[in-house]
């Protein structure tokens, strides 16, 4: 039989004296700062999303604030299609490419949308602002703009006419 020696065995085993070792202090301090500044980067979010959306409430446009009628209801493929708010869709103005729309879209920006008859509809849109302004050309080159209440007008001299609140059209170029 076989036996062991067992002298300076625990001597081996370092003896700390104090239990479990307890949290350092800095550790403490690092994780305390970082949730700080969370709270701090979420309250700085928060006011500046809330300071966007005021961008949108500087921008008024006439046409959109007149009551919906029937011809202003846009198809829900049109409304997937380009992203807007069916509410705010209003018939701005007809031309040989088809109705022209304008709407918002949800993010507030100012749409222009175009619904070619048997085609997919497009849409150009801007960021909300007190003088946004948004153009759509056409394939023959006729322009349709769409302008808030404090965008500049497009010039007669030019060709422009106007064709209702906020809605300027520009025929195509005569051909010859």
């Amino acid at each position: 039989m076989t036996t062991f020696d067992d002298t300076g065995m625990f001597e081996m085993v370092e003896e700390t004296g104090h239990g479990p070792a307890r949290p350092r202090r800095d550790r403490v301090v690092v994780v305390l700062v970082v949730a700080a500044a969370l709270v701090v980067a979420g309250v700085v979010w928060l006011l500046a999303e809330r300071g966007s959306d005021g961008a949108a409430d500087d921008m008024s446009v006439e046409l959109l604030t007149r009551p919906a009628e029937d011809a202003d209801e846009v198809s829900a493929a049109v409304v997937d299609e380009t992203g807007i708010d069916p509410e705010s869709a209003r018939l701005a103005a007809t031309t040989a490419a088809g109705p022209h729309y304008a709407a918002l879209r949800w993010g507030g920006e100012l749409c222009l949308v175009v619904v070619p008859d048997g085609d997919l509809p497009r849409v150009v849109c801007v960021a909300p602002s007190a003088g946004a302004t948004v153009t759509l050309s056409d394939a023959d080159g006729s322009r349709v703009r769409l302008g808030a209440d404090d965008a500049p007008t497009p010039s007669a001299a030019e060709g422009w006419r106007a064709a209702g609140p906020n809605v300027w059209v520009l025929d195509a170029p005569a051909e010859g």
